[in-house]
C-alpha cells in the first residue's frame, strides 16, 4: 500500500463493489476512447464511501498532474492503471486492515 487517507474509525473489513473507473488528464476527466486516455492518471472509485483507489507516482509514472482525492487509498500508478483495465462496476472488492 502506498498511502491511505481515510476518516477515523474505519471498519477492519469493507466488502463492496467497483462504482466506476476514472481517468484524468490535465485536471479533466477523459473517456476510454479519447486521445488523452493513454498516459492518463487512473482511479477506481468504490461504492463504499471514502474509498477511491488513486494513483501515486512510481518509476513508470514519476509526474502525476492529477491531485489525489481528499480520501482514499493510494497505490502505485502502474498498479491502478492495470487494475482499472481489469474491473467493471460489477466487480466485488474486499479490503481488510
Amino acid at each position: 500500500m502506498g498511502e491511505q487517507k481515510l476518516p477515523p474509525k474505519q471498519p477492519s473489513k469493507i466488502t463492496t463493489k467497483v462504482a466506476e473507473t476514472m481517468a484524468w488528464r490535465d485536471g479533466k476527466r477523459v473517456g476510454l476512447g479519447s486521445k488523452d486516455y493513454i498516459g492518463s492518471t487512473r482511479w477506481v472509485r468504490l461504492n463504499a464511501a471514502a474509498y477511491t483507489l488513486y494513483s501515486i507516482p512510481d518509476s513508470a509514472h514519476p509526474n502525476l498532474t492529477q491531485p489525489p482525492p481528499p480520501l482514499g487509498l493510494g497505490l502505485a500508478a502502474s498498479d491502478v492503471e492495470e487494475l482499472s483495465s481489469l474491473v467493471n462496476n460489477h466487480t466485488p472488492v474486499s479490503i481488510t486492515d
